[in-house]
């Protein structure tokens, strides 16, 4: 749903557009003979993204100002040139910016969610309504004498990679501001420190050091690849401002015989530039968010979704890491198995509800009883196990006490009735010989058997080898 687009702003966004067209124009660019639509695109491609913003609202206040500044700015400029045509153009540079937002709506609304999409968005709404936007103005240059035979094909070149370049540039900028959806980095020393090196060796690369302007690729890669998004496109903002101020004066690393071909070479290298970082950057955030929803799955599926432990399946990985641990740097860990006693008959007696609260306040007890390094587990059913990371047994047993002496005194309140109930512990620390962590844990099943035998609401120590 479009954006309601108040008097204050529809002012704002219009002075803009014309201005940037008018400017281009006037002071800049010569219709054909001299390379021209920098600004031009500039000013498309903040109305493509308006478009998409707004609406249709904008549409006729920025077709009539694109046509009369188009046209003010170059019948001011070449005495022979038809009103008509300027006009035309003008006017084309709206619609064409138009059919781009249209068309990014319609086809490609989440251009920015992955690779694939993006290189659809560049050939759907940026290339095709460029090639249109050239065939349709060669057409009346032709009729007036204004296109030189064979010059058809550069100014497509030219105009769609500018273009297109802009289009990639507002809508990342677009994107991030209105969805958030990638990671934005903060201003720090080392991003400031990069986007200051993207700008010293922009002007290094038009002046002294033309081979500065190809390691400024390397550094939006690996700007690119480690996610510092805001700073990319900071640093392509500045890359592309450095190029427009000093190109009149230098083409740098491009500066070639053949004026044209320079130019074309240079808009090569900003359209690549553009491309490969923004790639790059997508690429990136989509192996984060793939690598951030496999961590997330991993960690529902290791957890228990009613007492919200650790479950049996993430207990067995972090019992063998503990064991491993243990073994190389020769400390001891102790392994507790604490089951409710009498649990079926809380099931039997007050219902499945009622046990089900009576698992989540034991769970609740024993994770504020233990330390936060120790991992608390629910093994299945009504047994829990906690793995006191290096911790002798004689300590364990202490912190054990404790949860069976909380658990003793606690009720759990199940509609209007207090249930208490008790628990029974079996301890066991692993010793130098255990090859394998699972006799840990065996012993320490055989002391809760003891426990249980022996009267219950008790904790029972394996004794030491």
């Amino acid at each position: 749903m479009a954006s309601t687009l108040s008097f204050s702003y529809l002012a704002l966004w219009v002075a803009v557009y014309g201005a940037l067209i008018w400017v281009d124009m006037r002071y800049i660019a010569v219709l054909v003979d001299v390379h021209t639509s920098t600004l031009t695109n500039i000013a498309s491609g903040l109305a493509v993204v308006l478009f998409y913003h707004y609406g249709r609202q904008l549409f006729v206040p920025f077709l009539i100002t694109s046509a009369l500044g188009h046209s003010l700015a170059a019948t001011a400029r070449i005495d022979d040139l038809h009103v008509a045509v300027s006009l035309l153009f003008g006017a084309l540079l709206t619609v064409i910016a138009f059919i781009s937002a249209r068309l990014w709506i319609s086809r490609c609304q989440q251009c920015l969610d992955n690779v694939s999409v993006l290189f659809r968005f560049i050939l759907i709404a940026c290339f095709i309504p460029s090639v249109a936007m050239i065939l349709l103005v060669s057409v009346p240059l032709y009729i007036d004498n204004q296109l030189i035979p064979g010059r058809l094909k550069f100014l497509y070149i030219e105009f769609s990679m500018t273009y297109t370049t802009s289009l990639l540039i507002w809508v990342s900028l677009y994107t991030t501001w209105r969805r958030g959806g990638f990671q934005l980095d903060k201003i720090n020393k080392k991003n400031t420190g990069m986007t200051l090196s993207a700008l010293m060796l922009a002007i290094a690369g038009f002046s002294y050091f033309p081979g500065a302007i190809f390691i400024i690729l390397a550094l939006l890669v690996y700007i690119a690849s480690s996610g510092y998004w805001r700073t990319l496109l900071v640093s392509l903002v500045i890359l592309i401002t450095s190029i427009l101020v000093m190109v009149p004066h230098s083409l740098g690393a491009f500066a070639i015989p053949d004026l044209d071909d320079g130019i074309l070479a240079l808009l090569i290298y900003v359209f690549t530039t553009v491309l490969v970082s923004i790639s790059i950057s997508i690429h990136a955030s989509e192996l984060r968010n793939a690598v951030a929803a496999r961590d997330n799955w991993q960690r529902k599926a290791s957890l228990d979704p009613l007492t919200g432990t650790v479950n049996r399946y993430g207990l067995l990985p972090e019992l063998a890491i503990e064991h491993e641990f243990a073994k190389r740097a020769r400390y001891f860990y102790t392994v507790a198995v604490i089951d409710i006693d009498h649990f079926k008959q809380i099931n039997d007696n007050y219902g499945h509800l009622a046990g089900d609260q009576v698992l989540k306040d034991v769970a609740g007890i024993i994770t504020d009883t233990v330390r936060q390094n120790d991992l608390v587990a629910r093994y299945g059913g009504e047994e829990f196990v906690v793995i006191f990371r290096n911790t002798r047994a004689s300590d364990a047993t202490h912190v054990a006490e404790r949860i069976r002496e909380r658990i003793a005194a606690s009720v759990s309140h199940i509609d209007d009735q207090s249930l208490a109930y008790t628990v029974s512990c079996g301890l066991a620390e692993n010793h130098t010989d255990d090859i394998h962590p699972e006799r840990v844990f065996d012993r320490a099943d055989d002391c809760l058997y003891q426990a249980k035998k022996t009267g219950r609401n008790r904790v029972v120590v394996a004794p030491p080898p």
